[in-house]
């Protein structure tokens, strides 16, 4: 999928042009190998089929983000073995598909939506919102390398044309103001630096009445719960929610917010987007 307008140089917020290998602007049918600002003249190469808006950055990541990005996780992340295994289910007290279809619920993807996936990791989500619906735009965007080149491969494969992946960061997502309608972020939350700059990112790029979901590491107020979480944050660098706290955070950042998932270690939430 062509870029066409919706992302933009995270920097400055300037448009994109299509640039071919020797430097023109790329005409319909063209390969792109890399997009530069009109306003800032950055250049973002495409790698691997993904557009790097990060390109050379070395970014530090916590042990739980490390082990995410390791090769063997990446493999099985979708499988019976990790994302899909009946372990997870009975953790989290909901089944992968069971929240796929509430995050659907909450968000009501309208046919020709503008969409965000935003931590993508392997595309799970992001493929869920393009496939059988091809007027949809999808991004999904990431840190993980490992991640996308899997995320890329596997839509290449299976022939999905309206999904295209970013390489960056979710404290800077390179998408205009306004452009988008939906925006998802399935667990990943409990795992940026800086939530309410996330938030805040979140609430600039969706427009008015658009709609939020995410899924995240869940806590309980009780003292044995937020002592596990304390003990868990400082060597996984995570952090889990409580429930009113998200819902704060999510007021906060210019959203109404609805809980619809807070059971054992996992939490479902979703906002609308105020004007």
């Amino acid at each position: 999928m062509r870029l066409d307008g919706t992302p933009c140089c995270p920097h400055c917020k300037g448009l994109l042009v299509g640039l071919d290998a020797e430097g023109a602007p790329v005409s319909d049918g063209g390969e792109t190998v890399r997009y530069a600002c009109q306003a800032c003249a950055t250049e973002y190469p495409v790698v691997d089929g993904v557009v790097d808006f990060l390109p050379g950055a070395v970014t530090e990541r916590g042990a739980a983000q490390r082990v995410m990005e390791s090769d063997w996780v990446v493999a099985i992340y979708e499988s019976k073995w990790w994302r899909a295994s009946p372990l997870f289910s009975l953790c989290m007290g909901i089944g992968l598909e069971a929240e796929m279809a509430l995050i659907q619920r909450i968000t009501q993807p309208g046919p020709t939506d503008t969409i965000l996936d935003l931590a993508c990791g392997p595309g799970l989500y992001a493929r869920a919102f393009a496939e059988g619906s091809p007027e949809r735009r999808v991004f999904g965007l990431d840190l993980s390398w490992p991640m996308l080149r899997y995320a890329s491969k596997k839509a290449a494969r299976l022939g999905i044309e309206n999904l295209a992946f970013l390489h960056g960061n979710a404290h800077a997502i390179p998408l205009k103001d306004a452009s988008v309608d939906v925006a998802n972020c399935c667990g990943a939350l409990h795992l940026f630096r800086d939530i309410q700059r996330v938030l805040g990112e979140l609430r600039c790029v969706i427009k008015p009445g658009g709609r939020f979901s995410g899924a995240m590491a869940f806590v309980r107020s009780d003292p044995w719960s937020r002592f596990k979480a304390y003990m868990g944050g400082k060597f996984w660098k995570v952090h889990p929610f409580r429930e009113e706290e998200f819902k704060s955070l999510l007021d906060a950042a210019g959203f109404e917010p609805t809980v619809y998932h807070a059971r054992r270690i996992w939490m479902i939430a979703g906002g609308i987007r105020r004007p």
